[in-house]
């Protein structure tokens, strides 16, 4: 605080002492300040050059039907963005299109590696059912049940009875398929539950 009844001189020699006392603080904080905007926009330019070398690759993979560059561009996206959204869904449509031939195994390792990677819960929950379902056409029933049966918020709940439903009707437990099913029904939403009907009326009666 100025003391106005100092003079010049006087005032002039308190800032002086004032300064090098402080002053190798005052200099430090503005040298952290003008280094920590510099590293939030360096932070910021890397990741958007990040996110468009990602999305560009995953560009390729939904465009190119040639599987060869389609393999490259994924281990290029795993290696390279393995924290990238766009790592994540390319994991999730390889699993698909290795499950819709029937190649269990390698869809299970792409889901697993998305599961691992991924940040996003929405992406892990879908990877994660996905992977019940897999896990469940590969006959690994016992696993596949128990991912089935975790928490996965309130929206999944019809998807995740209806692969219980599918697990105990491939184990012949009819009951409890039964019982899956009807619980799926009731939490579907629109018309989504009609190939759940017909799964449960291909159950039958019952004993």
């Amino acid at each position: 605080m100025i003391d106005y009844n100092k003079t010049d001189d006087e005032q002039a020699e308190d800032l002086k002492a004032w300064w090098k006392e402080n002053g190798i603080s005052v200099i430090a904080g503005i040298a952290l300040a003008i280094a920590a905007l510099f590293a939030w926009e360096y932070w910021q330019k890397y990741q958007i050059k990040t996110m468009e070398g990602a999305s560009a690759l995953y560009s390729t993979l939904q465009t190119t039907a040639d599987d060869a560059v389609a393999a490259k561009s994924i281990q290029e996206l795993q290696t390279a963005y393995p924290k990238s959204p766009y790592a994540a869904l390319a994991s999730l449509e390889t699993a698909k299109k290795y499950a819709e031939k029937g190649e269990y195994e390698p869809a299970i390792t792409a889901l697993r590696w998305a599961i691992d990677h991924t940040k996003d819960v929405d992406l892990k929950n879908v990877a994660s059912i996905r992977l019940a379902r897999v896990l469940a056409s590969a006959g690994k029933y016992d696993e596949a049940l128990q991912l089935a049966s975790q928490s996965y918020g309130a929206s999944y709940e019809s998807v995740l009875e209806e692969i219980k439903g599918d697990i105990y009707s491939a184990q012949k437990k009819t009951e409890e398929a039964r019982k899956a099913y009807e619980r799926a029904i009731l939490s579907a939403k629109n018309n989504s539950s009609e190939l759940i009907k017909i799964k449960l009326d291909n159950l039958g009666k019952g004993a």
